[in-house]
Parts: structure tokens; C-alpha cells; sequence
């Protein structure tokens, strides 16, 4: 069974480039890497073609026993994207993600010179550093997920923004919301940015999300939101993509 863009991790970051980006949060769960490619179709292909491939990525990654969980994720909502497809993946901790790497790259891999005559992923690479909000203990199930570009007001932090939305979430569970959530800082290869982080929510069906919307925008949230959030940080309006699980952190 697919299952979904969600799951985030728990573990040190070790990187010397990724230490900058990374920030203190008195609490037990770590932080752990997620990476990100923009990709756009080779001609002639389509998403038949990067589904085939998929499957045998899929073998490819249990063969060589990765604790690695991706997703490919269609833009639906945006004004502008960009790109095709984007591609998500999320390791437990840094050295999973350093060992993965090694592999891939590895002269002679048949699987990664399948996928590039297939997609193109040169349009965009990026790392974040990965904290849960209301994240599940399991990978979810495929479904949508929304990006947020968000801006810390003066004078605050990335913790501070944090605890605000850790106490946002259990408020917005508390009313009944099935939204799942994550703090992304971004990391390696970010660029000239003009935000200081993203807030990721992500639902298992559009239904759950629109229940949520409404929660929102007529429930109260808004407000309550607002009152935990409006003297710490801002957000802009999200992108909405479509995700669909290519494996799951645990699969063998």
C-alpha cells in the first residue's frame, strides 16, 4: 500500500555546511535531513514513465537496506511552480542519509541513469533540517500537502517560532484538526531566500484538509492561531501539491 509525504524524522545533524541552518530547541526530538529535487519530464515522458522507475527504486532501496522514505509530489495549487514533479526524501538521521548517497552516486547505477531518462532534477536540490510538529509515529498514506513560506518578526527566533507552532498544532488538534505538520529549516543549497523557514501540513485526503479549512476560517482558528502566532512569525499564502509515496521509511 502507497503511503504518503509526511513522515519526518528524528535525529543530529552532523554536517559542518548544515550546522548554520540548524537552530536549539529544549526538547528530545532531534532534527534530521530532507531533501528536496525539482524536476521537470524529459520529452516524450510522463508520469507512466516515472512510475515504472519508481518500482525499481523501490527495489533498489530495499536491496541496499536504506532507512529512507520518499514521495514524487504533482503541484496543484501554486502560481507558478516551476517544475513537473518535485521529489521529497527524508532519512531517520545524517549518517543514513550520508551512506544513501554514497550508494547512489556509486559508478554504474542503473537505477539513477533510469530516472534521468526520464526527469530532469537540475531545476532545483535542496536540504532542510526537519522538526515534527503533529507528525504521525508511522508513514501516513498518500494525500496532499502544503507548503508555507514564513518570516520571523523582529527580534524573534527559529525556537521561538517553533514552541509557537508545537503550541499552535495541539490547539488546532484540540478543536479536532487531522492535520499532520513539520518545521523546515532551510539548509543546504536554500540560496538568497526571504523567508526563515517553512511550515509543512500535510493530510491524508483532501476531505480532512477542506474539514480543517473551514475549522479555520469559520471554527475559530484563525483567530486562535493568530493569537499564538501573530507576534512571532508570518506566513504566506502555501502551495498545495499532490503526494504519492514511491516507499516507505520502513519497507523491506
Amino acid at each position: 500500500m502507497n503511503k504518503i509525504i509526511t513522515t519526518v524524522l528524528s535525529a543530529h545533524v552532523i554536517l559542518a555546511c548544515w550546522a548554520s541552518s540548524v537552530f536549539a530547541v529544549e526538547q528530545e526530538t532531534s532534527q534530521a535531513p530532507v531533501d528536496f529535487r525539482a524536476c521537470k519530464f524529459r520529452d516524450g515522458k510522463g508520469m507512466k514513465d516515472l512510475e515504472k522507475v519508481n518500482v525499481r527504486f523501490r527495489e533498489y532501496a530495499n536491496k541496499n537496506d536504506f532507512a529512507y522514505a520518499a514521495w514524487v509530489l504533482t503541484p496543484q495549487y501554486h502560481a507558478g511552480a516551476g517544475f513537473d514533479v518535485g521529489w521529497l526524501g527524508a532519512w531517520p538521521d545524517s549518517e543514513s542519509f550520508g551512506v544513501s548517497m554514497e550508494r547512489w552516486q556509486a559508478p554504474g547505477n542503473e537505477v539513477a541513469s533510469e530516472f534521468n531518462q526520464v526527469i530532469d532534477c537540475s531545476v532545483r536540490h535542496e536540504m532542510a533540517s526537519s522538526l515534527p510538529i503533529n507528525a504521525p509515529e508511522s508513514t501516513p498514506i498518500n494525500g496532499v500537502v502544503m507548503f508555507y513560506q514564513c518570516s520571523l518578526k523582529s527580534g524573534k527566533t527559529l525556537g521561538d517560532a517553533y514552541n509557537a507552532h508545537l503550541e499552535a498544532g495541539q490547539a488546532m488538534k484540540g478543536k479536532g484538526s487531522l492535520a499532520m505538520s513539520w518545521f523546515y529549516t532551510p539548509a543546504i543549497a536554500a540560496g538568497a531566500i526571504d523567508y526563515d523557514y517553512y511550515h509543512v501540513v500535510a493530510f491524508s485526503r483532501y476531505s480532512d484538509m477542506g474539514a480543517t479549512m473551514e475549522m479555520y476560517v469559520n471554527g475559530g482558528g484563525q483567530k486562535l492561531q493568530q493569537e499564538i502566532l501573530g507576534e512571532i512569525s508570518s506566513c504566506r499564502t502555501p502551495m498545495v501539491l499532490d503526494a504519492l509515496s514511491v516507499r516507505d521509511r520502513d519497507e523491506r
